[in-house]
């Protein structure tokens, strides 16, 4: 399906929904076409991956390996800073409001 067309990206996340239902929420996490396989334990990634894999496999899909990472402890998921530590705001999205100087006091003139 196009993503060009009203509905694609709506049926899409539909599709990866029923597709990952069983893992999102517990090792994997999906956004239309962004998806994240996370593990408690870094044993227990490689059969993570290796499930998801075999689901990807069995509805024929594919992915592009350019946009592909692996075996990373954090990093950049819908704008944000997984880590670890949980979610983060991304310090490239935040950085005018950390660099922004204090307001100042308001004065009033007498007229």
């Amino acid at each position: 399906m196009a993503f060009g067309l009203k509905n694609a990206g709506a049926t899409y996340q539909r599709l990866v929904n029923n597709m990952f239902r069983e893992q999102i929420g517990r090792d994997m996490e999906v956004y239309i076409d962004d998806m994240m396989v996370k593990s408690q334990k870094k044993e227990n990634h490689k059969q993570d991956l290796q499930d998801y894999f075999g689901i990807l496999q069995h509805f024929r899909m594919k992915l592009n390996p350019t946009k592909c990472t692996f075996g990373v402890r954090g990093g950049k998921f819908l704008g944000f800073m997984i880590s670890q530590r949980g979610i983060e705001a991304n310090p490239e999205k935040i950085k005018a409001i950390l660099e922004m100087n204090p307001p100042k006091p308001f004065r009033r003139s007498k007229g």
